[in-house]
Order: C-alpha cells, then sequence, then structure tokens
C-alpha cells in the first residue's frame, strides 16, 4: 500500500499544496513549526476519521480561511492511495456547520464542525473510510502509550484492529453508544432508589447488548495481543541489543475463569462478562456506572518481569513505544498482505547510534512506504540520505532537493 498524491488547501497552515509521493522513504525536514507534522496529520486523518493532535477539529481549518462568495469556511485532504487490490481516491472536507458562520466562529477556537467523506468521488459514512488507507503513526508523545492513562492504551489496540476489520469498528461505536446509554441508567435508577428486581428487569435487554459487543471486541484484543508478543519476540531484543524480549500483558477488568485458557472466544467471554455484571450490580448501582467490559481494560509492557510502564527509564520507555508501533506495523501486513503507510514524526530525537541504526535498517523494507520527518539531515547516514527521497519543508511550502 502507499500513497500517490497528498492535495491539502486551508488545512492548518497550508493553503494550497499539491505533493507527489514515491512508495519507498521520505523525509520531509526542516524547521520547527514549518509544516512538516501536518502532511503527517492530513494521512492519519484520511486513515482513520480523526486528527492525533486537535483537541477540536474547528483546528484543522486554516486560521484565516475564508469561502468564496459567501460559502462557508472548508478544509480539503484529498490523497490518491494504491492498495495491492485497488487505487482509491480519498477525500475529505472539514466545513464549518452555517449556523456557525452566522455567529462569526473564525473568532473562537472551538466551532461546530462537520465531516465530508468521498471514496472516489461518491460520498460515504465516517466508518466507510476507516481502513481504506491503512497507517501506523510514530511521534514524541507516544511515551504515554507506555506510562500514561489506560485510555492510551486501550486506543493502540482498537486503531490498530478498527483499520483492519470494518466489524471491529462498527462493534466498538456501538458498544461505546450502549456503555453511555446503560451508565445513564445506572446513574437516573441511583436516584430513584428502586428496587432492585425491577432494575435487573429492565437492564436486561442493554446486558445482554453490552456483553454480546464486549464479549467480541474482548476476544478480538486478546488475538491481537497474542500476535503482537510473537513479533515482538524478537524486535524489541533486535532494536535494544538485549536478548530479553518485550511482553504485553492484557489486564482484564472482568476475571475470566482459568479453565477457558488465554485465548477464550467472543461467545464464552460474553458469558462471563454477563455472570459478572450480575454479581456486581449493587456495586454499578450505588456508583452509577458499568464497571467491567473492555472500556476498563489495560496493557502492561514487561521486559525480565519488570513493568517499564512504572519502573523504565525515558530511554526504555521510548524504546517500547517505537517497538509498539513497529509491530503494529508488521501485525496489519501478516493480517491484510498489504503494508501500511509508516508515518514516523520526529523519529531519531533521543535515540542512540545504534537503536538510530536498527530503526532505519527496520523501515528499509520492501512493499513499505514510510514518511519521516526531522529537523535537518545530521541524524542520518549519507549512505541512506542516497537511498530516499528528500523533500525541504518552509513555512508550509515542500520543495524537492
Amino acid at each position: 500500500m502507499h500513497v500517490s498524491s497528498l492535495t491539502l488547501r486551508d488545512f492548518r497552515n497550508y493553503a494550497r499544496l499539491e505533493l507527489d509521493l514515491s512508495p519507498g522513504i521520505s523525509l520531509f525536514y526542516g524547521p520547527n513549526a514549518a509544516g512538516k507534522t501536518t502532511l503527517l496529520e492530513a494521512l492519519f486523518l484520511l486513515a482513520t476519521t480523526r486528527s492525533p493532535r486537535a483537541s477540536s477539529d474547528r483546528e484543522l481549518l486554516r486560521w484565516d480561511a475564508g469561502g468564496e462568495a459567501g460559502a462557508l469556511p472548508f478544509a480539503r485532504i484529498a490523497s490518491d492511495v494504491h492498495r495491492l487490490s485497488q487505487s482509491l481516491r480519498l477525500e475529505m472536507l472539514i466545513q464549518l456547520r452555517q449556523e456557525e458562520q452566522a455567529n462569526d466562529v473564525q473568532l473562537r477556537p472551538q466551532g461546530n464542525v462537520q465531516k465530508l467523506i468521498r471514496i472516489n468521488r461518491k460520498p460515504v459514512r465516517a466508518f466507510d473510510l476507516v481502513g481504506q488507507l491503512r497507517v501506523v503513526l510514530f511521534t514524541p508523545a507516544d511515551l504515554e502509550l507506555v506510562h500514561g492513562a489506560p485510555a492510551q492504551r486501550r486506543r493502540y489496540l482498537d486503531l490498530t484492529l478498527s483499520q483492519l476489520d470494518p466489524h471491529y469498528v462498527r462493534t466498538l461505536a456501538y458498544y461505546n453508544r450502549l456503555l453511555q446509554q446503560r451508565n445513564s441508567l445506572l446513574r437516573a435508577w441511583r436516584e430513584r432508589r428502586r428496587p432492585r428486581r425491577a432494575v435487573d428487569d429492565e437492564l436486561g435487554y442493554w446486558d445482554a447488548e453490552l456483553c454480546k459487543a464486549g464479549g467480541y471486541i474482548l476476544a478480538e484484543r486478546l488475538q491481537a495481543v497474542a500476535e503482537l508478543n510473537s513479533i515482538l519476540a524478537t524486535l524489541h531484543g533486535d532494536l535494544t541489543g538485549t536478548a530479553e524480549p518485550l511482553v504485553i500483558g492484557y489486564v482484564p477488568r472482568l476475571a475470566y475463569p482459568a479453565e477457558l485458557g488465554d485465548l477464550p472466544d467472543a461467545e464464552q467471554l460474553r458469558a462471563a462478562l454477563h455472570a459478572a455484571l450480575l454479581h456486581c450490580r449493587t456495586d454499578e448501582l450505588q456508583r452509577g456506572q458499568t464497571l467491567l467490559g473492555p472500556h476498563r481494560d489495560d496493557l502492561t509492557f514487561a521486559v525480565a518481569g519488570v513493568n517499564l510502564g512504572l519502573y523504565g527509564s525515558r530511554g526504555q520507555q521510548r524504546s517500547v513505544a517505537l517497538a509498539l508501533k513497529l509491530a503494529e506495523a508488521r501485525l496489519m501486513t501478516q493480517r491484510s498482505g498489504d503494508a501500511p503507510v509508516l508515518l514516523l514524526d520526529d523519529l531519531l530525537s533521543e535515540l542512540d547510534m545504534h537503536r538510530r541504526r536498527h530503526v532505519l535498517h527496520t523501515i528499509q523494507q520492501p512493499q513499505q512506504q514510510t514518511l519521516l520527518t526531522a529537523t535537518d539531515l545530521s541524524d542520518f547516514e549519507p549512505e541512506f540520505l542516497h537511498s530516499i527521497t528528500r523533500l525541504r519543508v518552509e513555512t508550509a511550502q515542500v520543495f524537492a532537493v
């Protein structure tokens, strides 16, 4: 899989951009705030429908973007994507809604924004876009994946599986809607102090649907963790020069029976989750929230039995984050037969020479498109620079070198 073109209009600091991309490795270099990371962000947005760094979609529109002839301000991203089986034209329009324009939302950082999506010029829903372009993004902020909140680690798994399986992304969205509704009901019943039997009767439907979706999500996550551990058995050691493998541990809030084994199926997990929810009903009513399910689970990362999220140095945690992203790319390739596009932002900062050499060797794979960013070229060996495409980025303009 590779991207052959990227078009931007009024996106972040880019007024206009028409960029052709080669299938191999491309390095975007230039000063800070020139617009290098924005190029990776645009492709990530086309792959997942979400920005990795914006708190509001309004931030994606160029600050002084203006509509023509009374049209609403908008940003546009488009790309030609070539997969093993087909070529696609992906487009996203990020536009202010009419009521926001009337209130002069351009003067405010937040705003009510809608996304309009097309595949091969046909309008589609956001769900239909996810997975058409598969990407793996690494940024310096990914250290949070190792030592940050559990939600970061759940998101890592969910983004990977959502790009691989349309059913997963739809089931995850359905689960989140069920969870929100069920929590609303639990809070309402806590305030009303209704009899336990009445609560059980009314929660029956929500329990059944939540457990069905949750069992599927848990089964898929456990399978993905097993596959990632198989990949990491050698990858992390090669990256760090150590003999001990990196091991991902999946930590469910659901204590399913040991006899189900390491990889229970979706039906077994559905039944275990349903029984556990009934068992903790009193606690849920007291707290007004759903206490068990994939929305409460976590991951651990250990080498030689040491939890690096708790006890690892900054360098060790950075190596873990990088190994996880490279393993994610290999998992996507193994499952789909088509390598994702690697998006590596400021990859070599804080890496020693050994890790730099191994990472650069690892990404030089056939059929693997990689887009790198850096502030200058001094971190790269001349032989590597001669084998790739170099592009200079200055004040939201890209120049071939």
